[in-house]
């Protein structure tokens, strides 16, 4: 049942729990009762759920009732209104649990009329470790075999560097990236006298859990930027797509990479204008390629089942000099940019992100690269937020 979808598991997958008699474990844990309102329930509650984020994530079911820590019945926690339970659950494990924990997920399975269960799914957290607010604890716990303990201060330091450790890593094989490509070492050769946009995608699991994809890589490779057709190659680092006749290997227009350890790496030249004796580079179009390739990266995490957060980095190479116009009338004064390589923050993107359109999470970056070249922000948002390309 732990290897179903949180939105498929039924009451039939709970009642073969009782019936096969599955024990609570480093993922799982069983709970008769609802937990109460008061505060001492609340700091229980709060401290079972950040235990799982803070370890590897898990499945909290609320109304099955063991024994020996083996599911011996299925009782039910009474709601004549399980959206109002739901909202007040969400409520107190927000007030309860710093920081927020991102991607939890609540759901009532029907057992009887006005009887379920409350499933609650808690992610391993990246953002972890948590802590419990609640009636003066400010503790931190972790889940084991044994079920919930306070942090030792070992493991809290570990918890502490992990994510930062990790996060570094990403951000070298970014620029270890970047510096191959640069010398034109990548899976195909470029024309090196244009600008390239160089776009990574890369799941923190790619770094943190050792991930390999072995198989199929054919079926999860990604279209080139701006790819309408393309060709395809294996290489020692994963599957590679990319535009171009086959017989010109050598000069390519644009390729992206699927590693082996799940990140992506599309890579795509730029058309360079020349008007009135400057060099005129096309931000929307720069835009348009982040758009295709996040498009395309967060439909392949989904189906191979590639959980988030994933760290999107943005790079712009070989612009010395170009400037930017914001539409084809050349409105606005249009300042050069001053050195070679622009490289864009990198973005986590979370769980939450991916409940809205990319645009919208993309926004912030979009107007960092306009920054960069003199202007206020990127001109196809509106006033309201909403993407509209200026033509």
């Amino acid at each position: 049942m732990l290897n179903k979808q949180f939105d498929d598991i039924s009451i039939l997958d709970l009642q073969e729990l009782v019936t096969v008699g599955i024990p609570e474990g480093r993922h799982l844990e069983f709970k008769r009762d609802h937990y109460g309102r008061n505060d001492e329930a609340k700091r229980e509650f709060a401290a079972d759920v950040s235990a799982f984020a803070n370890a590897h994530g898990g499945l909290l079911l609320i109304g099955i009732e063991e024994k020996n820590g083996v599911a011996s019945e299925i009782v039910g926690v009474e709601a004549r209104n399980p959206d109002i339970l739901i909202g007040a659950i969400d409520e107190s494990l927000r007030a309860s649990i710093e920081p927020l924990i991102h991607g939890l997920r609540v759901r009532w399975i029907e057992f009887r009329e006005n009887l379920g269960i409350v499933a609650i799914k808690v992610p391993r957290s990246w953002n972890s470790p948590h802590r419990v607010t609640v009636a003066r604890d400010n503790r931190f716990y972790v889940r084991d075999e044994n079920g919930k303990h306070p942090m030792a201060v070992d493991e809290l330091r570990r918890a502490f560097l992990f994510a930062t450790e990790v996060e570094e890593r990403i951000r070298q094989f970014r620029h270890d990236r970047i510096d191959l490509l640069l010398k034109n070492e990548g899976p195909l050769g470029m024309d090196m006298t244009k600008p390239k946009l160089i776009i990574h995608v890369v799941p923190l699991v790619s770094f943190s859990e050792g991930i390999r994809i072995n198989s199929d890589l054919r079926e999860k490779g990604i279209p080139p930027i701006g790819g309408g057709g393309y060709n395809f190659l294996y290489s020692i680092d994963g599957f590679v797509t990319y535009s171009g006749p086959e017989e010109k290997t050598d000069h390519v227009r644009a390729f992206s990479t699927l590693f082996r350890n799940g990140s992506i790496e599309a890579v795509a030249s730029l058309h360079i204008h020349e008007k009135d004796s400057k060099r005129i580079v096309y931000l929307t179009n720069i835009e348009n390629g982040v758009l295709d390739a996040i498009h395309w990266s967060l439909e392949k995490f989904r189906k191979i089942e590639i959980s988030p957060p994933y760290y999107l980095m943005i790079s712009v190479v070989g612009i010395k000099g170009a400037t930017a116009i914001f539409d084809s009338w050349g409105s606005g004064i249009a300042y050069p940019y001053r050195t070679d390589k622009l490289f864009l923050p990198d973005m986590a993107i979370s769980s939450d992100d991916l409940n809205q359109k990319s645009e919208t999470f993309l926004q912030p970056l979009f107007n960092l690269l306009w920054n960069g070249f003199g202007h206020a922000g990127s001109p196809n948002y509106t006033a309201a937020g909403e993407y509209v390309q200026r033509r």
